[in-house]
């Protein structure tokens, strides 16, 4: 795993949120290229006016993308939610789009006030190195407050929640009931948003007593002097993340349910976790 997100989601995420309706988009797919699979896909976009580095998604915007095939042909028409990535400053938009085949997609973005945006390319592969629903969640080895008291060790949120350091990933997703995992280093995100979507999952862990929640910090050695020196924890590679954060659901079977990149909006983390634990 790359010790950033990629590139163009970390531009898209770093954004202030505000916009002109007589500005030319141009438009990012502010997922992770290549780890994208094939069938239903929950795929983030962004929106931004080049000539002032400004994000033009927006709440009250309403926006589609239409995915069309390598040749330009339109495939189908999704309309885009719209979700914070920093609450009250800025955001993406959201769709849930079907796939059929790896390929290199084209997406074009028609926002209420604004000229349409793209063609983008959307690559999909057929086995991506990312854990997908459907999947067998990896039982990776993390690190506990049970080993670590001092949870600075084990993490960069300056103010933990030590129900999530109990279990390590292993027993967590082995151990007979439903599960939540969140990769995420709120110190050293370059997007910023690792912070306000582990924050989104603290809020909810009390709402469900009987799920298992763990935090896993992307990097080791959090006290070196610079951030050249941090290395990855190994559970990253064991489920294949090419950025950060993303939160994963898991099932009493320990299989993953739904999985998120960069942002979500409580309905839809409440939805999944609803889904393992009803």
């Amino acid at each position: 795993m790359r010790k950033v997100i990629p590139a163009l989601l970390g531009l898209a995420l770093l954004i202030a949120a505000c916009g002109s309706d007589e500005v030319e988009p141009f438009a990012l797919v502010a997922s992770s290229n290549g780890s994208i699979g094939v069938g239903e896909q929950r795929v983030l976009f962004a929106l931004i006016n080049t000539e002032t580095d400004e994000f033009l998604a927006a709440p009250d915007r309403p926006a589609t993308v239409t995915i069309r095939d390598e040749n330009g042909a339109p495939l189908e028409t999704y309309p885009l939610e719209f979700i914070w990535t920093i609450p009250d400053v800025r955001g993406l938009y959201v769709a849930t789009v079907n796939l059929p085949e790896a390929a290199t997609y084209q997406a074009t973005i028609d926002a209420e006030g604004l000229a349409t945006a793209g063609p983008i390319g959307l690559v999909t592969a057929e086995d991506p190195p990312l854990i997908e629903p459907g999947e067998q969640a990896p039982a990776s080895e993390t690190r506990t407050s049970e080993e670590f008291p001092d949870l600075s060790i084990i993490t960069s949120d300056t103010e933990p929640d030590p129900a999530m350091y109990e279990l390590t990933v292993a027993e967590a997703v082995t151990g007979g009931s439903p599960s939540v995992i969140v990769f995420a280093t709120p110190a050293f995100c370059v997007s910023q948003a690792c912070g306000p979507l582990l924050d989104q999952v603290k809020a909810l862990r009390s709402d469900y007593p009987e799920v298992g929640f763990v935090h896993v910090e992307i990097y080791e050695d959090l006290q070196v002097s610079s951030p050249e020196e941090l290395t990855v924890v190994p559970a990253t590679s064991e489920w294949g993340l090419p950025s950060e954060p993303w939160v994963f659901v898991i099932d009493a079977e320990g299989v993953v349910s739904a999985s998120f990149e960069g942002a979500a909006s409580d309905t839809e983390l409440t939805a999944a976790i609803d889904a393992v634990s009803g």
